[in-house]
């Protein structure tokens, strides 16, 4: 896996993680290495659980749950607690202020913001000092890249028809626009159109926001973006053992 199994491995152009008020670190997890039936559900709360069981195909199941694990054990990690103890709440809403914002943890009054994304076979966790979102997505066939892209914005949609490879181009942008948006906590209520999040250097990208591509398999894209600038990113693996209930293979 490209970026991952090394703890220095820096996403973009920035440099490993360290404990810090700048700190950024994306976990990269592999469903298919997790044995459904070791994976530690007794972490979960029952809102995950009933969630989970209304999954109809297995594989989904088991890549929601996967997912929810690796945030727990990531977010127990960084704060001292156990996987079970972490507890989640929604921000209100930036377009209508109900609810249904960006995911945030209660009762924690350190600055520990945090997202998650699952496509295919990979589960990307971003964990970070400011508001943070990540993206990861399977490169679709030309077809449905062609369709979507008429949703984006112009210049994007240039881009994108230009490229030697327009569906991976596709993804790479849509994921760039994914994390933004659940970074700043609209989620894909905000227009597509809205704003420009293609090929850096070609047009100015979200005032305050920094924006950097994560190095996933071939065949996906991923992206995550945090708010403000930031010096102490990494990308790492993170064992299947982990999601497992062996803490441990963290080290």
């Amino acid at each position: 896996m490209s970026g991952a199994g090394n703890p220095s491995q820096p996403v973009g152009s920035a440099v490993a993680a360290r404990p810090g008020s700048s700190f950024l670190d994306v976990w990269v997890l592999s469903v298919s290495g997790v044995r459904a039936d070791r994976a530690d559900v007794s972490v979960l709360d029952d809102r995950e659980r009933q969630r989970a069981a209304k999954f109809v195909r297995d594989v989904d199941r088991h890549s929601y749950l996967a997912a929810h694990i690796a945030l727990r054990y990531v977010l127990g990690r960084r704060l001292a607690l156990p996987p079970r103890e972490v507890a989640f709440l929604r921000q209100a809403c930036p377009n209508c202020n109900a609810a249904h914002g960006r995911p945030a943890l209660a009762g924690i009054d350190e600055p520990v913001e945090f997202s998650l994304s699952h496509g295919g076979n990979l589960v990307l966790v971003g964990v970070a000092a400011t508001p943070v979102g990540v993206d990861v997505e399977q490169v679709p066939d030309v077809q449905v890249a062609a369709d979507l892209t008429a949703r984006l914005h112009p210049a994007e949609q240039r881009e994108i028809v230009a490229a030697a490879r327009p569906e991976r181009a596709f993804a790479t942008v849509w994921t760039r626009k994914e994390a933004y948006l659940k970074g700043i906590g609209t989620g894909l209520s905000r227009g597509l159109a809205t704003d420009y999040l293609g090929a850096a250097g070609l047009a100015p990208l979200p005032d305050g926001w920094t924006l950097l591509d994560v190095p996933v398999p071939d065949g996906y894209a991923g992206a995550v973006a945090v708010a403000g600038p930031t010096s102490d990113t990494g990308v790492r693996d993170l064992p299947a053992a982990v999601i497992e209930g062996d803490a441990g293979a963290f080290d």
